[in-house]
């Protein structure tokens, strides 16, 4: 028993050493790797704190934070390290995927109207903004419509439809149906014109001026007349003497023409027996005016046939046909006023005319007057004034017969129609034709000036105002709808690539500034400085706590270690 107990006290005295140093070891370096976050606050006793109170890391908390902060904000986390970041193709393509993901979101959403999609917020701002855009819009309008640039650009564009109207033909502005049209029209109206009281005292007054511009100028029916229609009339009463006196024949064998001829030579007869003054008594107590008229009568009767043949003959029908041409010709030279009258109702209406330029019929009567007799000339005015009315009243029934009215309207028409050469004409043409070169040239400033008058007034800018406003409130009312619809795929790619394109663009080139403005070794100091102690204990030992374990048995084994060495030692000395 005794030499057991001596056997282990030898290996007692030789294993005491290596355990004890194992202990020592692993126990010391437990304990100092407990001292860097413990204690936490300071020891103190009697007022006085005790070294190494607090632990390392909560005495250096703040050195630490320095220089955490000072190596991740100039090594670690640089503008060039996250520059070299940012174009990494990873970041590209998660980028990429990033704005098509939200772009696809925001395109392919069914939005309302812009103001639907306003915050309620910000609904006030919205309405202002809506507010100062139209009236900027609207004063913008008003300000271009007031500058010469406007006018330059609407005198340049109407100019241009001026020429493109004026090169059309008649024919493509108003077919044919609307010219018939405007025929009817012209027709229509033309009746109602010579229908109106206006058209009779227009016709008695150009009737009396002709008249009378006629007796003053002495002028004959020849002078008047076109040479065609006085041949005319003239060849018309050759060629009808024949039958005029055929049917004078015919009418000498009627009883009561007969008795008419008979009566007159009567009175023929009576009127050259009182036409012989005192030998008028003498004559008729010898001839008896019975026995004239019957020997008459019974002449006629008796040579009834001989005067019919007589008045037959063509001897005698030539010679008629001479004597009333003759006699129709001296009836056309002869001046009209001797017509009225000779001596002083010719110098009463020349000297009225002299005297009196531009005088109505009544007036140059007057005239007239003071220059003849007053009962010649009241006779001769009565008779002009009741032929100038006489002559306007047919004047006027002439104009106003149907016939008379849709032969002026076909002529008119006729007349229109050959002058645009049946539509053919270009409608610049025949203003030409109508106003001139010079007409032309102020009709066309005329326009333009209107236009530009018309544009700026007061009326149409109301009325620009109220169609700014109208289409703003229209386009803001209208539901935006899906803008994916309104954008095809390889349009929505290459936005989605600008935008990647231009993100990167940004961050690259405002990534340093950021990074210097963010100061990141100021928010890591912060940021550890204000860290828990204990949360930073478990920090550290989550990320060292396999390192201190094996610092802890390298402790143990080298406390071992110099055991074994001091038993060495022991046993060697």
């Amino acid at each position: 028993m005794s030499i057991i107990s001596a056997d282990l006290l030898v290996a007692l005295n030789y294993a005491t050493p290596p355990v004890v140093g194992a202990f020592i070891g692993y126990l010391t370096n437990k304990v100092a790797i407990k001292m860097l976050f413990r204690p936490l606050n300071p020891w103190r006793v009697f007022g006085i704190r005790l070294p190494l109170t607090p632990g390392v890391i909560p005495s250096k908390r703040g050195d630490l934070a320095i220089n955490i902060g000072e190596m991740v904000g100039e090594h670690l986390l640089t503008s060039r390290e996250i520059g070299q970041a940012l174009a990494n193709e990873s970041f590209q393509t998660h980028l990429y995927g990033l704005i098509e993901n939200r772009g696809g979101a925001l395109l392919h959403r069914d939005l309302g109207p812009l103001p639907s999609l306003i915050p309620k917020g910000y609904q006030s701002y919205f309405d202002v903004a809506v507010k100062a855009v139209t009236y900027q819009a609207q004063e913008g309008i008003h300000s271009f419509v007031a500058s010469p640039a406007f006018a330059v650009i609407v005198e340049t564009a109407l100019e241009q439809q001026l020429e493109r109207i004026l090169v059309t033909s008649l024919a493509e502005i108003f077919p044919g149906r609307e010219r018939e049209g405007g025929y009817a029209f012209i027709e229509i109206n033309l009746a109602r014109m010579l229908a109106s009281p206006a058209m009779e005292q227009w016709a008695q007054t150009f009737v009396q001026q002709k008249v009378y511009g006629t007796l003053r100028q002495e002028k004959s029916l020849a002078d008047i007349l076109p040479e065609s229609l006085q041949e005319l009339i003239v060849k018309t009463i050759e060629e009808q003497t024949p039958v005029l006196l055929g049917r004078f024949a015919i009418v000498l064998s009627e009883p009561e023409i007969r008795d008419k001829i008979v009566k007159g030579v009567r009175a023929g007869v009576e009127n050259f027996i009182a036409s012989m003054g005192p030998m008028a008594g003498m004559v008729k107590s010898f001839l008896s005016m019975e026995t004239v008229e019957r020997k008459v009568r019974d002449y006629l009767i008796d040579k009834e046939e001989e005067i019919v043949g007589w008045l037959q003959n063509e001897d005698v029908q030539q010679r008629v046909s001479t004597v009333l041409r003759e006699r129709s010709q001296a009836f056309l030279a002869t001046p009209l006023v001797r017509m009225v009258g000779e001596g002083q109702g010719r110098a009463g209406v020349a000297g009225a005319r002299d005297g009196v330029e531009a005088t109505d019929g009544q007036e140059l009567l007057n005239a007239a007057g003071t220059s003849a007799s007053e009962g010649t000339t009241e006779d001769q005015g009565d008779k002009i004034e009741r032929f100038c009315s006489q002559l306007s009243l047919q004047l006027t029934a002439f104009l106003r017969e149907p016939e008379m009215t849709s032969a002026v309207a076909s002529m008119i028409r006729d007349n229109l129609e050959t002058h645009i050469e049946g539509g053919g004409l270009s409608l610049g043409e025949a203003l030409w034709d109508l106003l001139g070169d010079t007409g032309m040239r102020k009709g066309k400033a005329w326009i333009k000036a209107e236009l530009l008058s018309v544009l700026r007034s007061g009326e149409t800018r109301k009325s620009l105002n109220f169609m700014t406003q109208s289409l703003l409130h229209e386009l803001l009312g209208r539901p935006i709808g899906r803008l994916s619809a309104l954008l095809p795929a390889g349009v929505r790619d290459g936005l989605y690539q600008s935008i990647q394109n231009m993100a990167s663009d940004m961050l690259a080139l405002e990534v340093p500034g950021l990074v210097a403005s963010l100061n990141l070794k100021q928010i890591v100091k912060e940021k550890v400085d204000s860290l828990d102690l204990m949360r930073l204990e478990r920090l550290l030992l989550s990320i060292m706590e396999e390192q201190f374990k094996y610092i802890n048995l390298f402790g143990a084994f080298l406390g071992f270690l110099i055991g074994c060495l001091n038993v060495l030692l022991l046993t060697a000395f």
